[in-house]
């Protein structure tokens, strides 16, 4: 009998190897609270394509990290009038599931006012896509690419799902305390939680290969967000996803990923290949919205 979760929140982090995450100490000890996959694996290089594929079910033909656009929209640069790509917002949409991405450092949006650029996309989008399109940044420490959500025009162009995409840190706490976690969560931590970049006492940001460091920020930032007990923390029935895009260098793909829910048996592992696309065919065949048939779920999803 397959388990299903009321909750799921996925955190992306960035740019490293599973050995050389395991290194850490919180992060090996993390490994005690959840189910490790050992063999979970990035899909490519570089970052980006990995969150559409962990949100769209493909790579949409984008192979860099400028700010691309994963779909045709109705313009004269789409003369075949397609139709727009079904992402895993669509989904949950259309069976009245609720979902919110949560991204650290992003600016705040006022639906009531002028779109921001931010949440524009370009007057005529194409697919596949044929360069970049300008997207200012809300602070340094943002990155849009890691916000999957805003590459896809039917959802910058919708008021109500704009209003979704929300800065982590004035609404995360507060939602998960208030009793407000929608049905699916994706958590975008800043350049520095992520392990992306770190932060010279002055602020400046420098992009390195990932090290030792790199690491100790993303276990400062999960020691902070999943609390002494993540079961605790987050409400019954709650998955929470720790999971990397990507692995470093480019000639690996493998990648750390810790599943952690009061219905999965803690301190144990799975040796089974998993990635992205398993990712979304989870949370997919979890709250039975998908029809992506070629993916594999998780085990505690498959039926028997």
């Amino acid at each position: 009998m397959p388990i299903r979760f009321d909750h799921f929140v996925i955190v992306m982090l960035e740019n490293a190897s599973r050995s050389l995450v395991l290194q850490n100490s919180y992060m090996s000890s993390l490994l005690s609270q959840g189910v490790f996959l050992r063999n979970a694996n990035g899909l490519t290089h570089p970052s980006q394509p990995n969150y559409t594929a962990s949100t769209g079910g493909d790579t949409f033909g984008i192979n860099g990290d400028d700010p691309f656009w994963v779909a045709p929209y109705v313009t004269s640069l789409d003369p075949n009038r397609e139709p727009p790509v079904t992402s895993i917002v669509d989904l949950l949409e259309a069976k009245g599931l609720t979902w919110k991405a949560y991204a650290e450092n992003i600016q705040s949006v006022d639906i009531n006012q002028p779109p921001s650029p931010l949440f524009q996309p370009p007057e005529d989008p194409v697919y596949p896509p044929i360069g970049p399109q300008p997207s200012p940044e809300s602070s340094p420490l943002f990155a849009r690419r890691h916000v999957p959500f805003l590459s896809y025009p039917s959802v910058v162009t919708n008021p109500q799902r704009v209003a979704n995409i929300v800065n982590a840190q004035a609404e995360f706490e507060s939602d998960l305390a208030a009793g407000q976690l929608p049905h699916y969560t994706w958590y975008s931590p800043n350049l520095v939680n992520n392990g992306h970049s770190i932060q010279e006492s002055d602020g400046t940001l420098i992009k390195a290969p990932p090290s030792a460091k790199n690491i100790d920020d993303i276990a400062t930032f999960l020691q902070g967000f999943l609390g002494p007990d993540p079961l605790t923390k987050f409400p019954p029935r709650t998955l929470i996803a720790i999971t990397f895009d990507e692995s470093f260098p480019y000639s690996d793909y493998g990648i750390y990923t810790l599943l952690i829910g009061d219905q999965l048996e803690a301190a144990s592992s799975r040796i089974e290949p998993y990635g992205h696309y398993s990712l979304l065919r989870s949370v997919e065949d979890n709250f039975g919205i998908g029809n992506d048939f070629t993916a594999t779920p998780y085990w505690f999803l498959a039926l028997d």
